[in-house]
Formats: C-alpha cells, structure tokens, sequence
C-alpha cells in the first residue's frame, strides 16, 4: 500500500510541485501493492492506482512549466469564445470563422448575439485535426516511400 501525506505549504508554488513530484514518484516506486491510500488530516482515502499515475503526470507537466487542466472530453460545460480560443490555442478571430462556417457548433444565447461553445464540441474538432494531419502525414510518407516526391532546391 503506497502512503502519501499532504505536501507543507511553501513560500515558492515551483518548490511544492517539485517536492510533490518526487514524493509521488518515490511513493510509486515503493508501492509493494496497487492499493493506493491519500492521507488527508488524518483520513485515509483510497484511490485508484490510474488516478495517481494521472495526478504523476499533471505534477510533472506543472514542474515543468506547462499548465494542467483535466476536463472530460465529453464535459457538457460550456465556453465563451474567448476562453474557446484560449483551449484551442487559436486567435480569437480565426475561432470566430470557425464558429460562423460551422466547422465548430456553438449556440447562441436567448435574446443575444452572444454565443456558447461545448467543450465536447472542442475536443471534436481538435480529434479531427489530429486525424487530418495524421492522414496528411501518412500520405506524404506514401508519395516520399515511392519515390514520386522529387525535392527542388
């Protein structure tokens, strides 16, 4: 069973994680079962072992300067087009034609011009992407691997 005691408060947020990050691993790499246990003021609460190896993940991500955010792909909470484009990691314009041409469904708000976007909605369009260049990608390697691709310098 795997123990992990709340990490102390510290004046730098870089130092936590960075502690958080190496008493998570070490609590992992001692686990002699997949029983996992979070003792919070006391109480021991049980976890799932997926849900360490994700909070593992998130606490590297963070020491390493990128930021976390867990949502369910599937997640009914809506965004505004500001904090859409933020999540795509887009110009607030580019997502707005992408709004209007109905690439990404949003709504419209009753009795206003303003709109909402769902995250699954999001999360639909980025897994198109990835399919798209994936597809891309795999095409080009067919066209390089027959030797048909000839490079002009």
């Amino acid at each position: 069973m795997s123990v992990i005691e709340p990490l102390i408060e510290l004046e730098h947020p870089d130092e936590v994680t960075r502690q958080a990050s190496s008493r998570l691993e070490h609590a992992m790499a001692g686990a002699r079962s997949p029983r996992t246990v979070l003792v919070v003021d006391g109480e021991e609460v049980e976890v799932p072992h997926a849900l360490v190896q994700l909070l593992l993940h998130a606490v590297h991500q963070q020491a390493a300067g990128r930021r976390v955010r867990v949502v369910s792909p599937d997640s009914d909470e809506e965004l505004t087009p500001n904090q859409a484009a933020k999540y795509l990691g887009i110009s607030r314009p580019l997502l707005v034609k992408l709004l209007d041409d109905g690439t990404i469904p949003a709504r419209t708000l009753p009795g206003s011009r303003h709109r909402r976007i769902s995250v699954a909605a999001l999360e639909h369009y980025l897994d198109r992407k990835v399919n798209r260049r994936a597809r891309l990608s795999a095409a080009m390697n067919e066209i390089a691997d027959a030797g048909l691709y000839e490079r002009q310098d």
